[in-house]
């Protein structure tokens, strides 16, 4: 197999959650044809070169992703330093970043707030945090491979990062796509009444306005409509439920008003059940 030079990256602190992630990871890496790099970082104030034991999590999970896909090009990293810091560094040459929601040992007590959210708000990539990620720690649990792939949608040129990462995902694992829109009722005028219907209608058509650029490039995606009288983070949420993925651009205007991390991204990392990949350029 010949790799795409740019890498997905793993963060792993030797935790089952991170096991999990690493799964995720080669997934990722086998679909796209690119190497992975496994990294290591240990939580310490100064960094590093790290001893030759300190080694031991990153090749313990590159032996472990070897032996889930024998093809796969491999390599690791080790450092001492801020987790996040070096993450995100490495993010700006890397394809993906993919991270456990919570772990131990050199992400200590990893939770979205901390390294999750800093390499959601600040990576030269595309980041993916893996909720539950111990779920998939070994492989007699088979990842999650029919499910559609949930992407909010509010017009916005950030939100359209979102949806052409959101199409590409879906093509490439065949599953249907739920385009999002969450709409909320105007102030009511005095003395005139909110036509619902008609402010529905005016959401879904403005989605499907802006999907059809996008349903036209990936026209084998099979793609439904969903406009939902809602907060933001409530709809995604709800239709991400059941969902393979939630798929968020890095921010958004409109339908999804000051879809900003740390407030309806954040809520969405903070509280959905499936991974998140939030999109980044």
């Amino acid at each position: 197999m010949t790799a795409n030079p740019r890498p997905v990256i793993v963060g792993v602190d030797g935790s089952p959650a991170s096991f999990g992630a690493v799964r995720w990871a080669v997934d990722e890496a086998m679909r796209h044809g690119q190497l992975l790099r496994v990294t290591h970082v240990i939580a310490v104030p100064d960094a590093f070169e790290p001893a030759a034991d300190e080694h031991e999590v990153a090749l313990h999970a590159a032996v472990e992703a070897r032996n889930w896909q024998p093809g796969l090009l491999v390599t690791t990293f080790t450092w001492r330093g801020s987790p996040a810091r070096v993450l995100v560094d490495q993010s700006r040459s890397a394809a993906l970043v993919v991270v456990g929601s919570r772990g131990t040992g050199g992400f200590h007590s990893l939770r979205i707030g901390s390294v999750g959210l800093q390499l959601a708000a600040h990576a030269g990539c595309p980041v993916l945090v893996v909720h539950h990620a111990e779920r998939w720690a070994g492989p007699e649990v088979p990842l999650p491979q029919h499910q559609p792939i949930v992407v909010g949608a509010d017009g916005s040129a950030h939100a359209e990062v979102g949806v052409e990462l959101a199409f590409a995902e879906a093509m490439s694992r065949g599953v249907p796509l739920i385009a999002v829109r969450a709409w909320q009722e105007p102030a009511h005028r005095w003395g005139r009444a909110t036509d619902l219907t008609r402010c529905a209608t005016t959401a879904h058509d403005a989605l499907a306005a802006e999907l059809a650029p996008w349903r036209a490039k990936y026209p084998t995606v099979p793609v439904e409509l969903r406009t939902v009288q809602a907060a933001p983070a409530a709809a995604l949420l709800d239709a991400g439920r059941d969902a393979l993925m939630i798929v968020l651009g890095p921010r958004g205007t409109g339908g999804f008003d000051d879809l900003r991390l740390g407030s309806v991204t954040q809520q969405v990392l903070d509280h959905a059940s499936a991974p998140v990949l939030v999109a980044r350029r």
